[in-house]
């Protein structure tokens, strides 16, 4: 998709997509969607630019799923919300140790109870499309999360299961766009995305959401070579 490649460029080039089209897209979650954000480079807006649309984000650093993540969300005329979280809901309540009840609080083992599949479809049900995103993995040199690797993975599948059963919802996999022996994909504090980072997971999500809307042809995103 050559709309999708000139913004991930532009981004390695140092320069922050232009806010374009109807604002038709809004996200929430934690600091993973909102990092970048001053820049302009965040990953909302990275997916939003290679669509042609402007974006709503409205992600808070240190949200929590459980106590926070979705009294964020405003209700509007929205084509597609992006949704992140459960990071800091686990590495706080327990540590990422012993984290059974905090997971299954956030998503059951079968993707069909708990906060955040609540949460989805009750926006799903109101008319938008939902895009829920998962976590990269821990990078080689390590990091404040690596702890949490396992805990990220089980959400990460069961997030994955939620929509599979359910055609409102995408998942997109952070760890498809992000190498974690690159270390130029993550910023210094080795938890959030570089400008880099942010670009490809950017990407994947613009990606996505062309493949799973029908209308996705106004996009005029066309396959790379």
């Amino acid at each position: 998709m050559r709309a999708v490649a000139s913004v991930v460029c532009a981004l390695l080039a140092g320069c922050a997509p232009p806010q374009t089209g109807p604002v038709t897209i809004t996200a929430v979650g934690d600091s993973v969607l909102s990092w970048n954000r001053l820049s302009g480079q965040d990953i909302p807006r990275v997916a939003a630019a290679a669509l042609d649309r402007g974006v709503a984000n409205r992600s808070v650093p240190g949200a929590r799923f459980l106590t926070a993540i979705p009294a964020q969300y405003r209700a509007g005329d929205w084509d597609w919300v992006i949704v992140n979280g459960g990071a800091n809901d686990l590495s706080r309540d327990c540590g990422c140790d012993g984290c059974d009840f905090t997971l299954d609080a956030l998503i059951s083992a079968d993707g069909q109870t708990g906060a955040m599949p609540r949460f989805v479809r009750d926006i799903a049900d109101r008319g938008p499309r939902v895009l829920v995103l998962g976590y990269y993995g821990t990078s080689v040199a390590g990091g404040p999360l690596a702890d949490c690797a396992d805990e990220l993975t089980e959400l990460s599948t069961r997030l994955a299961t939620l929509a599979a059963r359910d055609p409102r919802i995408v998942f997109v996999d952070a760890k498809d766009a992000i190498d974690p022996a690159n270390l130029d994909l993550y910023a210094r504090d080795l938890v959030h995305p570089s400008a880099q980072g942010s670009a490809l997971i950017g990407a994947e999500i613009a990606r996505a959401i062309t493949m799973s809307d029908p209308r996705a042809g106004r996009f005029q995103l066309e396959a790379s070579r």
